[in-house]
């Protein structure tokens, strides 16, 4: 009895040999036309019977939908409502007790409008939609995984897409310079060119293994190139490019070759820390090293020298405890492979652990050893920032084969590809002699015609202005992700933004300033539409973490406006110590920053540790930095309330706001709680 099988268009790109054409799913009329793939075209802008309430085109697009449902806006919000509402919107901030009074007093016709260009005009705009980006692009300190090795200078691509919200950079020229900003700085003196270098450390904001010991090298690179193409594919395309990486995607009209045809634009990428100070500071963070570990010096002497006795005594008594087989390699000069095995299993089992330690040693001499180390950390606080250095990536110009890989496995390889685009998007095709580059990336994801970048850029604008996208699954336009609810308007939206030069601020005041925007959010449910797609009212919208905890530092006085700058830490809660930290010496883990003006900066500013979050903004759904979060989620649970009643952070600023009331109005009730609802929520009590 013979069997026939058929071979699977995934099988056949794996089973063909190396350096033939790969055998791809045909593509079908069907998978062009979806319509995330179609060019994007500026609609007309349709008719509505209640021409009045249009205020911008935005409006006559929602207005058309809620007409044929036969549904009607919600009254506009107060207005005090809607200034809170915009300003936490463009800048993360509650308005202050004063722009409330300015705004509620501003009678003239256009006050709304000269409020939304004070707030896009902003320092603190930027920083709001900063944060938005960094969720997306997967931004931290520190690498993740089980070692969770610190970035010291990856807080300088943070200070640059701040800057670049800031100074409404074209997203086109955004874009580029984090894709392929080392390849345009190429020839030219760094410090001319920090920010292209510092924008390219993009490829380097996701997580990375870093390890000792026998780490295949071939592993550790396909995973940097993995994340490099995650980024890509989640930031700026909108597609679940990953999940072609072992297997033709299973929805999606995306070859496991189209995965490493992306993958090859970055086959000669590699890491790379660039220097852009001049000597003379290089010259004077020496010295202030050398003399900064000159004083350290001594004191570790006296602490090691604490130490050494002990650790003798429990490496004995650990040694008493070891197996014969053990003992007899210990002092061998010479041993075999089976030998030299059991001698690293030895030393692993005579490591000392800090525990034993402390159980070995008499208090006094605890006591002296714990005045020592705080000395140490005293002086290893003033160690000196590095000096102008930034996380960059850079072209080494000599690409080796990029191959599918079976199953996404290194040691199975199968045929070659160059550097291309998605077979489905090929739309502002580059045409050019000779390899492609990221730069040809990135200006065929800046084509006029691309179907997805200005699409997806503009969706996730709307989404943080309206609580959710026209596309409800932002960094999913594929075809198992949500249709838009309007269609047109997100076409016409991506035009706007490709017309006008690409141009970011001018869409968040089209935005904030429609009609639709300023509805109010509480109205009567209804059956035709329960869920508000078709945007009939407001959309009410928690705080997110980073934001709450800003609001309560304005609202208690504490907050420390400046801007940029290396990260910041805080004291940590007793109990996310023992929970995280729990190998080696407790203390001097978590060196907190010593200027404790720094520790009301904005949460923007604080480390970014993948592995260790503040309790406060984890309750309150920070992400955790692995992967690309588009959307947070909005979690109910106790131990929020239990965090804002009781956690260190709403005490000692519940104090402060206490003492600045008390400085500002004395004792007098009638005079201290309607200053407190003014400052804590901008309305005075009913």
């Amino acid at each position: 009895m013979v069997r026939l099988f058929l071979l699977t268009p995934l099988v056949l790109s794996v089973a063909c040999a190396k350096g033939a054409e790969p055998i791809e799913p045909p593509l079908k009329d069907t998978d062009r036309a979806h319509w995330a793939f179609q060019k994007p075209l500026r609609p007309e802008i349709p008719r509505v019977k209640n021409s009045t309430w249009v205020k911008t085109p935005i409006d006559a697009f929602i207005l058309a939908k809620l007409e044929a449902k036969g549904l009607t806006p919600t009254k506009p919000a107060e207005r005090l409502t809607l200034l809170r509402r915009v300003t936490f919107d463009l800048t993360g901030l509650p308005p202050t007790p004063d722009e409330i009074d300015a705004f509620i007093n501003d009678n003239r016709p256009d006050a709304y409008e000269r409020l939304v260009d004070r707030l896009l005009a902003s320092p603190h705009y930027g920083e709001r939609w900063a944060q938005h980006w960094l969720d997306v692009v997967r931004y931290a300190e520190s690498n993740g995984y089980e070692g969770d090795a610190e970035r010291p200078y990856a807080w300088r691509y943070r200070d640059y897409v701040v800057r670049s919200f800031n100074d409404d950079k074209p997203f086109d020229r955004f874009l580029t310079e984090q894709i392929a900003g080392d390849e345009l700085a190429a020839g030219k003196e760094p410090r001319a060119n920090t920010d292209l270098l510092i924008a390219a450390g993009f490829h380097r904001c996701g997580p990375m293994h870093a390890v000792g010991g026998n780490v295949d090298p071939e592993e550790t690179r396909n995973e940097v190139l993995t994340e490099m193409v995650q980024g890509i594919g989640s930031a700026f395309l909108g597609l679940t490019m990953n999940c072609a990486r072992c297997h033709d995607h299973k929805f999606d009209p995306i070859s496991q070759a189209d995965y490493y045809r992306l993958e090859a634009f970055f086959a000669s990428t590699r890491t790379k820390d660039v220097d852009f100070s001049l000597s003379e500071e290089r010259s004077a963070h020496q010295l202030k090293l050398i003399g900064t570990m000159a004083r350290l010096a001594p004191i570790k002497a006296k602490v090691a020298a604490l130490d050494a006795p002990y650790q003798v005594k429990v490496r004995e008594l650990k040694k008493s405890r070891l197996d014969p087989q053990y003992l007899e390699v210990l002092d061998l000069k010479k041993r075999t492979p089976e030998q030299d095995k059991l001698y690293k299993d030895a030393q692993t089992l005579l490591k000392v652990t800090w525990d034993e330690t402390l159980a070995a040693m008499t208090p006094a001499d605890r006591e002296r050893r714990a005045v020592l180390r705080a000395e140490q950390h005293a002086v290893e606080a003033e160690l000196p920032i590095p000096p102008s250095m930034a996380w960059s990536v850079f072209d080494d110009g000599k690409p080796p084969p990029t191959h599918i890989l079976k199953r996404g496995e290194v040691k199975k390889k199968g045929e070659i590809v160059p550097p291309d685009f998605p077979r489905v998007v090929r739309a502002g095709e580059i045409k050019k002699e000779g390899r492609l580059t990221r730069k040809d990336l990135a200006a065929w994801l800046t084509s006029p015609d691309h179907p997805l970048t200005a699409r997806v850029f503009v969706n996730r604008l709307w989404q943080h202005h309206f609580a959710r996208g026209l596309v409800g699954t932002p960094n999913d336009f594929g075809t198992r992700g949500e249709r838009p609810t309007h269609p047109e308007l997100l076409d016409f939206l991506a035009r706007e933004l490709i017309d006008n030069g690409w141009k970011v601020k001018p869409l968040h005041r089209f935005m904030v300033l429609s009609a639709t925007y300023r509805q109010a959010s509480q109205a009567k449910p209804n059956d035709i539409d329960p869920d508000n797609k078709l945007l009939w009212r407001m959309n009410r919208h928690r705080l997110e973490g980073e934001t709450l905890r800003d609001a309560v530092l304005a609202a208690s006085g504490s907050l420390n406006r400046e801007l940029g700058g290396p990260m910041v830490r805080i004291p940590l809660e007793p109990e996310v110590y023992d929970l995280i930290f729990t190998e080696g010496e407790p203390d001097g883990l978590w060196p907190v920053t010593p200027d404790v003006r720094q520790h009301t900066r904005r949460s923007l500013y604080l480390f970014a540790k993948r592995n260790v979050r503040q309790p406060l903004l984890e309750a309150f759904d920070q992400p955790d930095r692995v992967t690309s979060c588009a959307d947070r989620s909005v979690s109910i649970f106790a131990p929020q309330a239990l965090i804002l009643m009781n956690g260190p952070f709403t005490q000692t600023q519940s104090r402060a706001l206490a003492a600045k009331l008390l400085t500002d109005h004395g004792d007098k009730p009638e005079a201290l709680i309607p200053a407190a609802y003014r400052r804590c929520f901008g309305r005075t009590p009913t």
